[in-house]
């Protein structure tokens, strides 16, 4: 494993974790020594051991990463968030962050200059599909009613991340109804359509992959150059590896 470079102008960076297969006693106190007691006490709150083990984990990716592409300590630094709550970094705007987790796995996508929102969902979860009428344009609506079996929710989770990712992107939160845009999951380029005007902005740049068989993730930027999407597997305070991914 190597050591998280900072990303280069047109590029975002995406990491991926996975907390369940991080256990190291050790690996894990350095996780919680770097982390502020806000970050501490919500960690704690949760329920299950398993979503505290995974809030651990992911704030400690944020941190990693951070703190080695701005050469900074991790404990050090200090974040705040918009009046959304969208979160970002205290004294360094040009570098923007995201994270996302999910069962297990956790995501944090990075650039420099331009806002980026990620997200990652467990397709094998049990997810009732018929919320897409509530929440998808009733373009995507009909693509997934139409659908049967795998493919079904396929799209479902195809859409979903995607929504999630430019609503966390834009950083307004659900102020922004999910069914006021579409995307064109079935094409080869992906593109979102805004329903109010029935536009395209091209400046909107998406990316989806599969880490793993039951893991979607899906990752946006607003840029009117180009943007290559770079993704790692990352153990925090290890390193990062883009060999599974290459």
């Amino acid at each position: 494993m190597i050591k998280p470079s900072i990303p280069k102008p047109g590029q975002v960076h995406v990491f991926y974790t996975r907390s369940d297969q991080i256990s190291d006693p050790c690996l894990l106190k350095q996780y919680r020594a770097c982390l502020c007691p806000a970050e501490i006490q919500k960690a704690d709150r949760y329920l299950k051991q398993s979503d505290r083990h995974l809030s651990l984990v992911s704030r400690a990716l944020v941190r990693y990463l951070i703190a080695a592409v701005t050469r900074q300590e991790a404990q050090s630094l200090r974040f705040s968030t918009n009046e959304h709550g969208k979160p970002f970094l205290v004294g360094c705007p040009e570098i923007h962050f995201n994270l996302s987790h999910s069962h297990g796995a956790a995501v944090c996508a990075l650039c420099r200059n331009a806002a980026v929102g990620v997200d990652v969902e467990d397709i094998g979860r049990h997810t009732d599909l018929s919320i897409a009428k509530r929440f998808f344009s009733s373009y995507e609506t009909a693509l997934v009613t139409k659908a049967s079996g795998t493919e079904k929710r396929k799209l479902f989770f195809d859409i979903w991340t995607l929504k999630e990712a430019y609503i966390k992107a834009v950083g307004k939160g659900l102020s922004i109804p999910l069914n006021s845009f579409s995307f064109n999951v079935n094409d080869t380029e992906i593109r979102i359509t805004f329903s109010d005007t029935g536009r395209i902005d091209p400046m909107w740049q998406f990316f989806q992959w599969r880490p793993e068989p039951v893991k979607i993730v899906a990752a946006t930027v607003r840029c009117a150059s180009p943007i290559v999407f770079k993704r790692f597997w990352c153990v925090p305070f290890v390193g990062v590896d883009p060999e599974p991914f290459e």
